[in-house]
């Protein structure tokens, strides 16, 4: 082989291999950007800049009722990490419902890598809850529907009482694996 077709040979490599890797490279970044912007479900948040520097998230918070779910938008101050916006979100949530679900504290949240992101509240959840099967649906839609539609990214809601998994919150609907799992099955 010539002297003059080995440099060719590289010119073409090299040009072939920087190609690759710049439609790589463009290719990664229009898709991290459809992941940030795009939300399934979600429309993007607002987020509005306070005089004294804090950012206020405007998010959608379900409340059950005896009629079905509604929505209020609430203003939450936190920073944009999908945890702690869940965090924040279900604080707003447990204040509004009613008679001893109320007292629910928040004992954590946590997201895996799939972005199932895991809610873990007191026993007070599931021992104040003393209603009618449609209570506990709206009440379960309501808690997945707040999570997926605030949370950047959130897949799946799974419910813990105490850091363990349960069964159910009333009895009617099952709660294990997973709340979307559960609410989509029941739906049918």
């Amino acid at each position: 082989m010539s002297k003059k077709k080995v440099v060719i040979f590289i010119a073409i490599f090299l040009f072939a291999s920087l190609s690759g890797w710049y439609a790589t490279k463009f290719y990664l970044s229009m898709e991290s950007k459809d992941k940030i912007t795009h939300i399934p479900g979600a429309t993007a948040p607002v987020i509005e800049i306070h005089p004294d520097g804090r950012q206020a998230l405007v998010v959608k918070i379900f409340y059950p009722s005896e009629d079905g779910v509604q929505l209020k938008e609430k203003k939450i101050f936190t920073n944009l990490l999908p945890v702690n916006i869940a965090e924040e979100v279900i604080k707003e949530y447990l204040k509004e419902l009613k008679d001893g679900l109320r007292n629910t504290r928040l004992l954590g949240v946590y997201r895996d890598a799939n972005n199932t992101i895991y809610i873990n509240l007191s026993d007070d959840f599931r021992r104040y809850f003393s209603d009618s099967a449609r209570f506990e649906y709206y009440l379960l839609e309501s808690f997945l529907k707040t999570i997926l539609q605030n949370v950047p990214e959130a897949e799946d809601v799974r419910l813990l009482i105490e850091g363990k998994e349960i069964e159910s919150i009333g009895g009617h609907f099952i709660c294990i694996p997973s709340l979307k799992t559960s609410i989509h099955f029941s739906a049918n």
